[in-house]
């Protein structure tokens, strides 16, 4: 008999243990009892590398307090992908409580009843999102208080949709956390997923405190470029556009040091000819085939950048944090959701962002810009506090309901 695919099997899977988990849950509840007045648990599922920068701040300021129990709980999918990422948190002396799969589901049954609060940052129907949005359907069913948090500046579901994930993209938290007021979505979003969204902010680190480009005329003003050209969302006539254009301007314009920092995928997925074509750009620095990229990071291009260029991605966000000019390319793209940013269409834009960036008049409007940008995409306060204070005026509510 031929064994059944796992398109079948996972959802079946799935359902099942959802069942399970309500009933589950009620004869936990008969043949236990738990005290009301202790702490609230909350839990911190990681489910890639990148969600360690969303989370720890949360879990930093969480542990501090005296009503607050807060864990890190991982997918064991994740771990065995990229172990690193205990090791990093262990040189922070936060250890991983549960390392969570589907082999033990009672374990997961059993945890799950005994937690408060669940959040994660990639949840949602998409299929590379599958295991998180799982999971929390399973804690749903538990009673326990669910919560996704808007992993990045475009995030399916929110503010971005294409051919693969559209509008029917949706999540199984109760209540989705945002970075910008759901006023700012497009009108394609789910209103289901609107009506339970919180803008909070980004909790994520400020990847530097204060942009300080060199102001000695023996070094050459600094342009750090940023790609995630792996993205289904590009073709093959806005990839081959972008390298173009990069090596066009680095070849004309030597009065300004390009540094390439591409994206982790990028680098994994990258073909042979792509690798050529990068090596032999003339005039830019790519980070990772320099071996240097200790370094030549994120933060220290922000650091020393006069100016950012990028295909569409958080960076523009963090960019603009670090009070850094910013253009991004867009290529026939829609990237309304990044105005008033310097948008790149021809080379000439690459040439005249250039000029504008020497120029101090026009490089203070392109900060203002950023600053105007930021003011619509993020809401103001600290979001740490923001997430937090939900989660326990919720559970407030919740224990009056019971």
């Amino acid at each position: 008999m031929t064994a059944l695919p796992k398109k079948i099997l996972i959802p079946v899977y799935a359902w099942l243990l959802i069942i399970v988990a309500t009933f589950y849950k009620v004869v936990l509840a008969t043949c236990s009892t738990r005290k009301i007045d202790l702490p609230l648990r909350i839990v911190l599922l990681i489910s890639r590398p990148f969600d360690v920068e969303l989370l720890i701040s949360l879990y930093e300021k969480a542990k501090y307090q005296k009503n607050i129990e807060v864990s890190f709980w991982m997918l064991k999918k994740c771990n065995k992908r990229f172990p690193h990422v205990i090791s990093l948190l262990a040189e922070k002396d936060i250890a991983i409580e549960q390392l969570i799969s589907f082999e033990r589901p009672l374990q997961l049954l059993n945890c799950l009843y005994r937690t408060d609060v669940f959040l994660s940052t990639v949840e949602s129907s998409a299929a590379p999102h599958k295991l998180p949005y799982i999971i929390t359907k399973i804690a749903n069913a538990m009673g326990v208080s669910t919560y996704t948090l808007q992993h990045g500046f475009e995030n399916i579901g929110l503010n971005y949709c294409d051919d693969i994930h559209g509008p029917d993209v949706k999540f199984a938290a109760k209540t989705v956390f945002t970075w910008g007021q759901p006023a700012e979505f497009p009108a394609w979003v789910n209103k289901e997923t609107v009506a339970k969204s919180i803008a909070v902010g980004c909790p994520k680190k400020l990847v530097i405190l204060e942009n300080n480009p060199p102001i000695s005329t023996e070094e050459l003003p600094i342009i750090g470029i940023f790609d995630n050209l792996f993205w289904h969302r590009y073709d093959e006539k806005y990839r081959s556009t972008f390298l173009r254009h990069l090596k066009d301007i680095s070849e004309q314009r030597k009065d300004f040091r390009f540094i390439l920092k591409c994206h982790p995928n990028d680098v994994r997925k990258r073909s042979k000819e792509l690798a050529a074509i990068l090596q032999n750009l003339e005039n830019v620095e790519v980070v990772d085939l320099l071996g240097e990229e200790e370094i030549l990071t994120t933060p220290w291009l922000l650091t020393r950048a006069v100016g950012v260029i990028t295909t569409p991605s958080t960076i523009a966000l963090d960019a603009a944090l670090a009070k850094v000019p910013v253009a991004v390319s867009r290529y026939g793209l829609d990237l309304t959701y990044y105005s008033p940013l310097h948008l790149l269409d021809e080379f000439e834009d690459w040439q005249h962002y250039l000029d504008r960036l020497m120029e101090k008049s026009d490089d203070t409007i392109l900060k203002q810009n950023g600053e105007q940008f930021l003011s619509r995409v993020l809401v103001t306060g600290d979001p740490v506090s923001n997430i937090l204070n939900v989660m326990t005026n919720n559970h407030r509510g919740d224990e009056k309901e019971e």
